[in-house]
């Protein structure tokens, strides 16, 4: 019935232009949850303004969940994720959650960012919890590696370093996807998409109902 997207830590709504983008004629609607409301967020979207640990009260008829760097930012991550995966399994409904979350790696390059950062232990933990009380299934695949972190450190961290100790602005040409700095991340970042590096900077974790294979969605995973 079309891919019906809940974000959580929406931010300023961009997600949703580029779901809606890549998604084409699967598209249905998306919704987005935060602590605050962007005054650019698109008002062709619903917003919820509350924390995620809340999100029960906002779950719907959606189908695909998604989160970006906002995991490591909610103080009950796991909290939310049981009650997101109580929600559907007891509807009886198909669903993929994707969350994108920091890497232990990523301590070094966000400097002091949330509350955690991932590891393979406790992503091991949080998936055997998630597999034993509802019956679903899980993957957490690992993304970039050495040469994406060298790259942050590199383009993103030092320069946004020296600005909080200097107080003065540095240039964000890395964010400007026509930028020279831009094209250099890209093509790293493109280098690492076929390895299973030992050194991830970020992980995703992939949480579904037991009728999606999500095993066969990918290559490479840990």
């Amino acid at each position: 019935n079309g891919l019906k997207f809940f974000d959580i830590g929406c931010g300023n709504g961009n997600h949703g232009i580029i779901l809606k983008k890549i998604s084409g004629d699967g598209f249905h609607s998306y919704e987005g949850l935060d602590i605050y409301k962007d005054k650019n967020f698109p008002k062709e979207f619903a917003h919820f303004l509350d924390k995620a640990e809340n999100i029960k009260k906002y779950l719907n008829n959606h189908n695909c969940i998604v989160s970006q760097s906002a995991l490591e930012h909610i103080e009950f991550d796991d909290l939310v994720l049981h009650q997101i995966t109580k929600y559907y399994n007891f509807k009886n409904k198909d669903f993929i959650q994707i969350h994108l979350i920091p890497a232990q790696a990523s301590l070094f390059l966000y400097l002091w960012h949330g509350w955690r950062q991932y590891s393979k232990k406790n992503l091991g933990r949080i998936s055997e919890k998630l597999i034993n009380n509802y019956q679903v299934n899980v993957a957490v695949v690992p993304l970039g590696g050495i040469r994406s972190f060298i790259r942050h450190l590199i383009h993103i961290t030092l320069p946004n370093l020296i600005s909080i100790i200097t107080k003065k602005n540095v240039s964000n040409d890395w964010d400007d996807s026509e930028s020279k700095t831009s094209k250099i991340i890209r093509r790293t970042v493109f280098k690492e998409l076929k390895t299973n590096d030992l050194i991830p900077t970020f992980w995703a974790l992939i949480i579904s109902s037991k009728e999606i294979n999500i095993d066969n969605l990918f290559h490479s995973k840990s």
